[in-house]
């Protein structure tokens, strides 16, 4: 990989506002991408595993809102499989609702 001119702090913000990237760039994303969605499911086996729903129901909720204010971050959960899980499902099911406009 060649050496990129962006930190991995750098890297991960304009991956997630959904800026171009470089290809090295966009691998380095795609990896933090992956880790980050990988300690969600960590968490909510964590939280099953405990019989907590106030957690998992809190950790979805979480990241549904992180992919809706992060729009790069949302295209890499609907390019991963664990979108397609059943604790995926659960957030895509949360997103969809946070995103839906309010009808006054």
């Amino acid at each position: 990989m060649k050496n990129s001119k962006l930190s991995l702090q750098e890297v991960w913000q304009l991956g997630c506002q959904g800026e171009k990237l470089t290809v090295d760039d966009q691998k380095r994303f795609a990896t933090m991408a992956r880790s980050r969605f990988h300690t969600f499911q960590m968490g909510m086996t964590h939280a099953q595993e405990q019989i907590n729903t106030d957690q998992t129901q809190s950790l979805v909720a979480g990241l549904a809102v992180e992919l809706k204010d992060n729009p790069g971050l949302k295209v890499m959960w609907e390019r991963m499989s664990i979108s397609e899980s059943d604790f995926g499902q659960q957030v895509t099911v949360q997103l969809e609702r946070i995103e839906q406009p309010v009808i006054h």
